[in-house]
Order: structure tokens, then sequence, then C-alpha cells
């Protein structure tokens, strides 16, 4: 009895039957700060110009194994829900290159080099009204990012607790 418990004990473990995929976050945030404007400057209408408030830039990817068919439905930044769209990345590693010093560009590792499957996951500009429900409302308030998945007909989510912050980009 004992041993038949146990092969399918491991059998159902082995079908991932019993626990969600192993899905890993990579996460950057990038202050991205609007240009100057001349002081005096007015509008069509006569109105002063007001300088354009910063926004951010966000690279969020996904690893998890080629096997798995998981598909992002929703992410929740800072406990705001935001529309997505999904790319998948064919190489890895994925980097970042940083001008900010001119003949002199850096480059960062955002998603080290891996046999896994990696989603990009782009976000939409405007947060989405969505209602909450108590557990994911539970998981924004410990974590920067919540992303909704969908595994096996099942829906899973998948945290990080902090971005890690690129350099800021100025405009002009």
């Amino acid at each position: 009895m004992k041993k038949n418990l146990l092969v399918l004990t491991f059998l159902a473990i082995r079908l991932n039957v019993y626990c969600q995929p192993a899905v890993k976050i990579f996460a950057f945030e990038q202050e991205n700060l609007p240009g100057t404007i001349p002081s005096g400057l007015k509008d069509e209408n006569g109105n002063p110009q007001k300088k354009a408030a910063a926004k951010k830039n966000y690279f969020i990817y996904l690893s998890f194994k080629r096997t798995y068919k998981v598909v992002p439905l929703q992410i929740f930044i800072k406990g705001k829900a935001f529309p997505i769209q999904t790319n998948d990345i064919q190489t890895t590693p994925v980097e970042y290159v940083s001008n900010t010093i001119p003949g002199s560009p850096e480059k960062m590792i955002l998603v080290p080099k891996t046999t896994n499957k990696v989603l990009e996951i782009k976000v939409g500009e405007a947060s989405m009204q969505d209602k909450k429900n108590s557990y994911i409302q539970k998981l924004s308030n410990k974590n920067d990012i919540v992303i909704a998945y969908l595994w096996n007909k099942k829906k899973y989510f998948t945290t990080l607790k902090k971005f890690k912050k690129l350099e800021s980009k100025a405009n002009e």
C-alpha cells in the first residue's frame, strides 16, 4: 500500500497536479523624465504650457519551462491593474543598453541566458478600473508586481516584491 501511494504521489508531482508551475519574474522600472519647456511658452489658446509629468518605463519578463503553456492574463503594478501584451523572446540573454554617457554605452542583463521560454510583458498606458478580490488586494499590498496567468485551465498568481531600478531616461 505504501509503495502504491508513493508512486501515485511521485506521478502527481511529476505531472504538476498539485502545484503551480515555477514562473520567474524579471522586472525593471525606469523613470522617463520629460524635457524642459522654455519659459513663457504658450499653447494655441494662449495658456501657459506646463511641464509634462514623469512617466515610468517597465521592462517585465516571465521565464518558465518550454513545456508549459502559460498565458499571462493581467498585471497589477503597485496595486493598479494594467492591460498587457506579450511577446516571445527568441534569444537570451536579454540586454538593456544605457547611453547616458555618450561614447560609452553601458550594458545591463535583464534576463540571463536560459533554455526556458521567456515572455516579454508590455504594460499598457492607462490603468484599468478593475475590482480586485481580497486575495489580489492582499498580494498587491505586499508586492510591487502581481501577475495573473492561466495554466492548465486554472488561474494562478506570481509576485515580485520590488522592481529593480534602471537609470532615469531624460527626454529633450
